[in-house]
C-alpha cells in the first residue's frame, strides 16, 4: 500500500487532469475522469466513493433507441454497435414479436431481468411485456436504471438492488401470490455467472417458460449454471422443477481480434 499524504494524492490528481486534458493524454478526449481511492485492491462505489476530477459526472450511450445515462461503478456494454446486435438478439429470442414490421408487438406477462445492470435489456424489449422486473447488486446501476426508465419514457419497469441470490427466492414467492403472469426470464451474470440459489429459484418457477443466458465466459462457470438448470429433478439439490432445454445458442462478437465472443443461449420448457 502506497503510504501517501492528502497534499501528495492532490498533487497526483491535479498531474492527472492535467495529463488528460492539456498533456499528451489529451488525445483520449475524455468526457469524464474519475479517481477512486482505496486501500484494497477491489472497492465499490459505496464503500469509497468515486471521485470527479473532470468532465461529466455520466455518459450516456443510445442503443436500439433507447438513451441510457452510465455512471462510474456501472456496467455497459463498450462495444456499441454489437451490444445493438447481443440486445436485439435476446429481446427476439425472449419475447418473440407477433409477427408485425415494427417488431413490437405486444407479447405480454411480465419479464424477470437478472442482473440488469443499467436496465438495457429490460428497457430495450419493454414493449413486448407488461412488466419488467429487474433486480442488480450495484446500487449506482439500479440508480441509472430507473433514471433510464424515466428517461425513455417507459413506466413498466421495476428495478430492485441487492444480491440476486438473497432478493430472487422472495421476488419469486411474492410474484406467485400476486398471480403475476410471469412467462421469461434474463439473466446476464458476470463471469462469475449465477449463485445456486438463483439457479434454484429459476429452475422451480414453473410459470418461466423461456429463459435466455447471456454469458461472456460460457465455458467457464456459466456451464455449471447450464447443467444444474437442464439436468432432471433432483430432490437432494432441491431442483425440483421441470428442465430446461438449450434449444438455440447464438455468438455476439462482441471483442473483435480476440478469441471471445458473447453468447446468448435460450433455455426452454
Amino acid at each position: 500500500m502506497q503510504m501517501l499524504t492528502s497534499e501528495e494524492v492532490a498533487h497526483h490528481k491535479a498531474e492527472l487532469v492535467d495529463y488528460f486534458t492539456r498533456g499528451p493524454g489529451s488525445i483520449c478526449q475524455l468526457d469524464s475522469l474519475f479517481f477512486l481511492e482505496s486501500k484494497m485492491t477491489r472497492c465499490s462505489h459505496e464503500e469509497s466513493p468515486y471521485q470527479l476530477l473532470y468532465g461529466q459526472p455520466h455518459i450516456y450511450e443510445e442503443v436500439l433507441g433507447f438513451k441510457f445515462r452510465i455512471s462510474a461503478d456501472a456496467f455497459f456494454q463498450v462495444n456499441q454497435s454489437a451490444a445493438e446486435v447481443l440486445y436485439r438478439t435476446v429481446r427476439d429470442l425472449c419475447v418473440p414479436d407477433q409477427g408485425e414490421s415494427s417488431g413490437t408487438a405486444k407479447v405480454g406477462g411480465t419479464l424477470l431481468d437478472v442482473c440488469c445492470g443499467t436496465g438495457a435489456i429490460g428497457i430495450t424489449m419493454s414493449r413486448r411485456v407488461d412488466r419488467i422486473m429487474g433486480v442488480e447488486l450495484v446500487e449506482q446501476a439500479v440508480e441509472d436504471a430507473r433514471h433510464n426508465a424515466a428517461l425513455n419514457n417507459v413506466l413498466n419497469c421495476q428495478f430492485i438492488p441487492g444480491k440476486a441470490e438473497v432478493v430472487l427466492p422472495g421476488l419469486m414467492t411474492q410474484l406467485s401470490s400476486a398471480g403475476e403472469d410471469l412467462r421469461a426470464a434474463v439473466v446476464n451474470p458476470s463471469r462469475a455467472g449465477l449463485h445456486y440459489r438463483v439457479i434454484r429459484a429459476l429452475r422451480n418457477q414453473p410459470g418461466i417458460r423461456r429463459l435466455v443466458f447471456v454469458s461472456c465466459k460460457p465455458d467457464g462457470e456459466a456451464m455449471r449454471n447450464f447443467r444444474e438448470l437442464c439436468c432432471p429433478p433432483d430432490h437432494h439439490k432441491k431442483l425440483t422443477g421441470k428442465a430446461f432445454t438449450p434449444t438455440l445458442a447464438v455468438p455476439v462478437d462482441m471483442f473483435p481480434h480476440t478469441r471471445h465472443c458473447e453468447l446468448v443461449l435460450l433455455l426452454e420448457r
